[in-house]
This record gives structure tokens, C-alpha cells and sequence, in this order.
């Protein structure tokens, strides 16, 4: 039932549900689709993929990241780990047949120094008089009063554990006289007596996250995330001896005991399975295949499960594919087979269903998406609108669980909402498909033998071309618009308008990962929403660069773009994306990296890097920065040898704040637009320009509003097969953009988002216009500093010393400050050349 085949694009309706088959209708003019809300209720997400989520949908909180039943089956518990409107962290109870909010508990209410944390481990007690829930960046464990006639809860205790612990999940012993918590960055597993909050732990494996007990309570299993194993446990009240490990599949994240039938469920969240452990011999049973095709890559994203009473169904939230699978757990010979699809929202975490299995109760993180966030933002007042987390609104499903038929039906929708294609054939052919040199197939070959991919931060299309006066734009939020821009601007009419590009991430933690990979995986996505913005989460030391744990896919060390070119034989180079400085890396990393250079974690990223290349350093410029990527670009034309791929960091429009004396908003991100004029003029004049296309993102759109959606964010393609001077409004975002460097070096996908995304087919023609680009230099002066009475909750150390542990909502509030304030009066822009040795041209105006 897993098999999905492509759907042709169409509207049908089904037992009165609308089924939407993959968004645009793709080569057909003017169907230009966009992420966001539907008023019926439906929603696309930025990767294109249709949400149509089944039963009834009602509120719960910031990113639920689990639903939990109570034992009477009256009430579900969702934790929510990113803020409410009141700036905090909550647990929303929620009625179980109805959907209605009973009660939401603020956690800390009176702490405005550092919001409480929440993880995903919530647990009833077996007497169920009590619940536990784990805080993540607080280092406890939560205890509560259950109500089960109000059904309240009242906070009565905290049991603390070791600074540094991060808990995550959580279970009790079966006389509840032991909570069992799992440190993830301690690496252990700690067993903590409720009555005097003793405390003893034994180490797991990496990253470990979940934690299950057998029946009798003396054995406890903790899934390592990097490790791809499961940690074993002899216990005995808070006694733990650890035993051997047992080999599971890739990001092992959550499990679920069944102790009637001596079997504990282990979600793989990067080999998309999961595999059923015999707890009498401690071996892998079965392994069950969750993938929406044979040889699909990583992307269904396997979190929370649910069995019912009798043991037969377990029921799977598959976050990445937006479904809840249906999967036989009985003794017959069709053990393990997926027997159909439920639709939900966007990014389903938990899962439950009643114990007489009438109906589900289903956690999705992201609700129907973010829509615009242009609130009442404009050029006068730039600061009033919401940030992209605050509009990250989670909901709960009520399911009554399907018939046969129904199940088919609700399969069929998942299908049609995803659009998956098992063949390997490129989506978008077909009627109206231009002439265009994007390949057919994979492998098929271009005239493009090199690739420059610049990756740059934070902003949104109405923020840098709203005033562009072409395409979809409103101007009144083009806060750094053509006198600071004006080579993004010239760069987008001359070549391509993309006025319908999207990031698929909301902040820098996922959006990275997005634009490397085309993949965010489960403990990136929940870290990014339960820790990103200054909370604490191993993201402020930069852990969340340590690919083993983050690089999505069943082999993480072919996760990445470079890796995928390297396997290939393609050469490539890397200036900043994964770098940092050398006092950042210690005796754990893989690498050795010398003082005053820059180094990548991963080794073979390391090895092709440019260690001269400075890293996000705000106070560096950027023009520094293409400074030095020229040096090495001036050699490679000297000698011939131009990598097949370069990887380029150009960080600085990301800005840093209002402090007195730094460099103002509008002075650094022209001096980033100033520094990406000089890299496309300099190769525009080479003799690589030829066969090169230059494409430009950015990570993430977090920093600014936008009126079509939060996620909308500027994009160039730039090469002489560019189609010049067009608006392409077709639906394009990060995945699509892989999908076409992939397609047009040869290379397979990386994840199921780019397999299943429509390359750039219409920015592309067939014939080559080898006409160069001149660098303009903005009107903006590059060297404006903000007023000496500036204030800033920022300063110059706190950015330098420990970027990540920025506030992004506070910095993206003293950008819009620092925008409104007085600048020099500066000279026309003018037309800058950087030509290639023994290169000319006519120049491009």
C-alpha cells in the first residue's frame, strides 16, 4: 500500500473530502500556486506537498511535539516547544473526542530571563494520578497532580538532574516509584527517585532520545540517535548496569513498549523504518519499511507511534510525509505490511488512539503552515509584524479510525497530496514544457560542467524585491530595496525573476539543512523548534553542525550535496557554509583545525575547504570574503582547473543588531549585495562563464515580512542559458533548486523532496546569451554606523563569541529599528567590472 504513483495534477472529490493532486498544474500558465492556509481548511507546504488532514482539526499550542492520552481516555496532553503568544512554553489539555481546550499550563510563568523548556517526554503515571514531563534546557523532570474528574493538571514538584542534561523522554517504573529521563547531551540515562529526587545515571550512545521499559520494569531500552542503536538496561528501582547494544536502523528517535507481547517499536527517522525488538532475546524481530516507494530516499521522517489494545495495529506519524500509517502488528504472514494512509497537517509528532480503538488522536507541529506575515508592516513602521516561529501553529486531529474503504480513500489522498514518483522520471514535462537544457533524466547531460551555489541569510522577497516593479512584489516592505540592492535587483530583471520561490525551513537551524541536504531530519526539526532563539539548545555551541546526528538519510555520510558530487568524481570547493573557527573545535570533532583558520566538522567537507575563508563573522565583510574566493577563482583560471562545484557562505545581510558605533543594517547587507555583484561579475568575464550557472539562496526568510508568505525569500539563477529578463511565477523553492543543479551535473537526488520537486525547467532556455554582468555599487554607503545613543539587547561579544545564542526575534526587531534611522546622503550607483585575465565583454546595462 506504500507504493504511491504519480498523480496527474486535478481536483476530485471523494466521500466530501477535496483531493487536491500536487498543487500547480505545472507548464499550464498562470496556475502559480503558493504555501499557506486554504479558507477549506487544506494548506500547501513550502515544499509543495498538499496537507488535507482527515477528521476534525482544532488548536494545540506552539509545535506539539507528542499527544498523550490519559488513562480513562478522556483527555490528550500535547506539549508545545516553541512560545505562545505570552513569550512562553506550555502543556495544552485538550478533550479527546471534542478537541476543546480544557486547560493550558504556562511553565515558569514568573521566569522573563529564559523561558522554560519543553521536550516531547510526557508520561502518565501507571496509578494515574500523576504526570511527568521533561524540560529539555531546564535539566528536570515536571511533576504534576492529575485531575481525571476536572482534568487538570497542578504543578507539585521538580526533580532536578545534572546541569547539561537536556531530558527529552521520559517513563516510570511500574510502582511509579522511579522516573526514568533521558539525558541527550549528557549521553545518559538517568533513573531519579520520585520520594527524595536521588539521582543515578549510566551512559547511553549518542544523542540518545527515547526510552521504553520492558513488562516486568527490569529492563529499560534508550534509542541513540547518532548511533543507530538501542542502548540496554538492566534496571532495578534506580540501579542501572548496561548491557550489550542492539543494531537498529538509522536516527533510532522514538519507542513504544508492548509488554503483553514482549516487544518494544523503534521509529528509525532516517532509514524510514522501524524495527520491532524481541525483549526476551533482545534481537530485531522485524523490520518494517515505512518508504513511499522502493529506493525512495530519506524523507517520511518515522516519530511517534500508537498500538491498539489488542496488539494488531500500530499506528506510525510519518512526519516528513504528512501521513499516519496504518500497519498490520498481528501474527498473520502479512506481518508488517502497511495496510493504508491517514492525511494529516503538517509535520504529524504524535499519535494515539483509544483503547476501544474508536478513534485517533493525531499531534501535528505545524498545523496548515505560517501564510503572509505582513501584519501592518510597512517602509514607515517595518517593525510590526510576527516572526515566522510565532506563526508555527500546532493542531489536533480527531480521527474516528477508518473502515477498509475509507482507509483506501484516505490512501489515495495521501498519494495525490505528495505526488511521489517511484519511476525516477523529472516532474514538471509535459503540455507547455519550454525548450529548455534541463535534462529529461537523470544522467542525460548539459551544457553546464560547473556549478557555484551561494547561500546567503534570513530575508524575505518583499524585503529585498518588492520594489523590483516587475513580478509579485509590494514595495512597502522593500526595506533594503534598490538603492541597497541594486545588484539583486539587476541580477533579477536582467535574468530571471523567481517571485514564487520559497525556503523550506522557518529559522537557520532547519533552513541550512534545507538548502545542503533537501532534507530536514527529526532531531534537526525538533531541535529547531525547541531550542532555536537563545533557549538553550545544543544549537547555541553549533552542535547541530555534528552530521552524524543532523545529515538526513539512511547513510549519513552521503547526506549533503558535496557528498553526493564526490561519490560522483565531480570536484568541488567550500568557502564558509559548514566553517567555524578554530577555537570553536576540541578533542571531539573529527578534525584538527590550526589557529586563525577555518575549519568544516566533517572530514571530506574539510578537506576541500578554504580555510582562509572566513566563517559567519559579522564584523568581516563580505566583499573580504569574495575577496578571497577570487584569489582562488583567479588561480583556478590560470590553471585550468576549475572545481565542478563551489560552495559559498555570503553571510552578512544577515545583520546583527543596533549597538553604538556597528555597522548599520542597510550598510551590511549592501555590502553583501555589493560582494555577490563582484563574484557573478568576475565569473560573467571568465572563460568558465560559459558552462557555469551561478544560483543564489537563501538559508531561511526568518528576518523579515513578507505578503505572500513568511516563507518566500529571494533567488537568483544566473548563467548564460538563463532566460533574460522573464517572470517565472512558477512554484519553485530550496528542493527545486537542488533538483536542477543535480539534474544539470547529473546527480541523483538527495531525499524524497527533491526526487519529487519540479526542477527549474522555465529559467531555463536553449540557447546561450554570453553577454557578462558589470558589479553596480549601491547608492547605500557601505560604511554607515548606527548613532553613538543606540541601545541594543545585542552586543558586538555576545555575536562574536557565541553567534547562535542570539535572540532572532529581538534581532529581527532592532534591524527594522536600525532601518528607519538616518543614513549619508550617497553618490549614483555605478557600474563596477571585475574582469577574468585575458577576458573582455560588452557590458551588461
Amino acid at each position: 500500500m506504500r507504493k504511491r504513483q504519480r498523480a496527474a495534477a486535478l481536483v476530485t472529490v471523494i466521500a466530501g473530502a477535496v483531493l487536491v493532486g500536487g498543487g500547480a498544474a505545472f507548464g499550464v500558465a498562470g496556475n502559480f500556486d503558493h504555501p499557506g492556509p486554504r479558507p477549506d481548511g487544506t494548506a500547501m507546504t513550502p515544499v509543495g506537498w498538499q496537507v488535507t488532514p482527515a477528521g476534525s482539526t482544532h488548536p494545540a499550542g506552539s509545535f506539539p511535539a507528542n499527544a498523550v492520552l490519559s488513562p480513562d481516555d478522556r483527555a490528550v496532553l500535547v506539549p508545545g516547544v516553541i512560545r505562545n503568544a505570552h513569550s512562553r512554553q506550555t502543556v495544552d489539555v485538550l478533550d479527546s473526542r471534542t478537541g476543546a481546550l480544557l486547560q493550558e499550563v504556562e511553565l515558569n510563568p514568573d521566569d522573563a530571563t529564559k523561558r522554560e523548556g519543553v521536550a516531547p517526554g510526557l508520561v502518565f503515571s501507571h496509578d494515574g494520578r500523576s504526570v511527568y514531563l521533561a524540560t529539555a534546557n531546564k535539566n528536570s523532570v515536571l511533576g504534576f497532580d492529575w485531575d481525571p474528574a476536572a482534568r487538570r493538571l497542578t504543578p507539585t514538584r521538580t526533580l532536578a538532574l545534572p546541569d547539561g542534561s537536556y531530558p527529552q523522554m521520559v517513563t516510570t517504573s511500574p510502582d511509579d516509584k522511579t522516573v526514568y529521563a533521558v539525558g541527550q547531551y549528557a549521553r545518559k540515562l538517568f533513573a531519579v527517585d520520585v520520594a527524595t529526587g536521588a539521582t543515578t545515571s549510566a551512559p547511553t550512545g549518542a544523542y540518545p532520545f527515547g526510552v521504553a521499559l520492558s513488562g516486568d520494569g527490569h529492563t529499560a531500552y534508550v534509542s541513540n540517535q547518532a548511533d543507530k542503536t538501542v542502548s540496554v538496561f538492566d534496571v532495578n528501582a534506580t540501579s542501572l548496569v548496561p548491557k550489550a547494544p542492539i543494531a537498529v536502523g538509522t536516527h533510532p528517535n522514538h519507542l513504544l513498549g508492548d509488554p503483553a507481547r514482549h516487544r518494544v517499536f523503534v521509529s528509525n527517522g532516517d532509514s524510514d523504518q522501524i524495527s520491532v525488538i524481541d525483549t526476551r532475546t533482545n534481537a530485531v524481530q522485524h523490520t518494517i519499511a515505512l518508504s513511499p516507494y522502493r529506493g525512495a530516499g530519506a524523507g517520511t521522517s518515522p516519530l511517534g507511534m500508537a498500538l491498539t489494545s489488542d496488539g494488531k495495529t500500530l499506528y506510525v506519524a510519518n512526519a516528513g510525509n504528512n501521513d499516519v500509517a496504518v500497519v498490520n502488528t498481528g501474527s498473520g504472514g502479512d506481518f508488517g505490511h502497511v495496510n493504508g494512509l491517514i492525511p494529516t497537517a503538517w509535520y504529524p509528532t504524535g499519535v494515539q488512539v483509544t483503547k476501544d480503538g474508536s478513534r485517533l488522536l493525531i499531534a501535528d507541529g505545524k498545523g496548515l503552515g505560517t501564510g503572509s506575515n505582513k501584519g501592518s508592516a510597512t517602509l514607515a513602521d517595518p517593525t510590526n509584524h510576527p516572526w515566522i516561529e510565532d506563526l508555527v501553529k500546532g493542531m489536533l486531529q480527531v480521527v474516528p479510525t477508518p473502515s477498509a474503504a475509507q482507509l483506501q480513500r484516505y490512501s489515495r489522498q495521501v498519494e495525490l497530496n505528495n505526488d511521489t514518483t517511484s519511476s525516477g522520471a523529472v516532474r514538471g514535462y509535459g503540455g507547455g514544457a519550454p525548450a529548455t537544457i534541463i535534462p529529461r533524466h537523470p544522467g542525460q547531460g548539459s551544457p553546464i560542467k560547473h556549478v557555484i551555489y551561494v547561500v546567503k541569510e534570513n530575508r524575505t522577497y518583499d524585503q529585498i524585491l518588492g520594489d523590483l516593479g516587475k513580478g509579485n512584489g509590494d514595495p512597502s516592505l522593500a526595506i533594503f530595496g534598490k538603492d541597497v540592492t541594486p545588484n539583486q535587483h539587476a541580477l533579477a530583471s536582467k535574468f530571471a525573476t523567481l517571485d514564487n520561490f520559497y525556503v523550506n525551513g522557518e529559522v537557520s537551524q532547519d533552513g541550512w539543512d534545507w538548502a545542503t541536504q533537501g532534507n530536514s531530519n527529526p532531531y534537526n526539526q525538533l531541535g529547531t523548534h525547541q531550542g532555536y532563539d537563545g533557549n538553550g539548545s545544543e544549537y547555541d555551541s553549533s552542535g547541530y553542525l555534528d552530521s552524524p546526528v543532523t545529515a538526513g538519510g539512511a547513510d549519513p555520510g552521503k547526506a549533503f550535496l558535496w557528498d553526493r558530487a564526490a561519490a560522483a568524481g565531480q570536484s568541488f570547493r567550500h568557502y564558509g557554509m559548514h566553517s567555524l573557527p578554530a577555537d570553536w573545535f576540541g578533542p571531539k570533532n573529527q578534525v584538527t583545525c590550526a589557529s586563525g583558520e577555518y575549519c568544516a566538522y566533517e572530514p571530506l567537507l574539510n578537506q576541500n575547504t578554504d580555510h582562509h575563508y572566513p566563517w559567519f563573522d559579522m564584523e568581516i565583510t563580505d566583499q573580504s570574503r569574495v575577496a578571497e574566493w577570487k584569489k582562488e577563482f583567479d588561480q583556478y583560471v590560470a590553471k585550468d582547473n576549475l572545481p565542478s562545484w563551489q560552495f559559498v557562505d555570503l553571510p552578512r545581510d544577515h545583520t546583527y543588531g543596533w549597538y553604538a558605533g556597528g555597522s548599520t543594517a542597510k550598510a551590511m547587507v549592501a555590502d553583501n549585495d555589493y560582494a555577490l555583484g563582484q563574484l557573478v561579475s568576475t565569473v560573467s568575464h571568465s572563460k568558465y562563464w560559459k558552462d557555469t550557472a551561478i544560483f543564489v539562496v537563501e538559508d531561511d526568510g526568518q528576518d523579515g515580512p513578507d505578503h505572500v508568505d513568511a516563507h518566500r525569500s529571494p533567488a537568483l539563477v544566473i548563467s548564460p542559458y538563463t532566460q533574460r529578463g522573464i517572470v517565472d511565477s512558477h512554484f519553485y523553492n530550496q528542493t527545486s533548486a537542488l533538483r536542477t543543479m543535480e539534474l544539470l551535473m547529473g546527480l541523483g537526488p538527495l531525499s524524497q523532496y527533491d526526487a519529487a520537486a519540479v526542477p527549474m525547467i522555465w529559467t531555463f532556455g536553449d540557447r546561450a546569451n554570453l553577454t557578462p554582468y558589470e558589479a553596480l555599487v549601491p547608492r547605500q554607503s557601505l560604511t554607515d554606523r548606527n548613532p553613538a545613543n543606540s541601545t541594543s539587547v545585542m552586543t558586538p561579544q555576545a555575536i562574536q563569541g557565541a553567534p547562535d545564542q542570539v535572540d532572532e526575534h529581538a534581532l529581527n526587531e532592532e534591524i527594522w529599528r536600525s532601518v528607519r534611522g538616518p543614513h549619508a546622503n550617497v553618490p549614483p550607483a555605478q557600474h563596477h567590472v571585475f574582469p577574468a585575465q585575458g577576458q573582455s565583454g560588452t557590458a551588461d546595462h
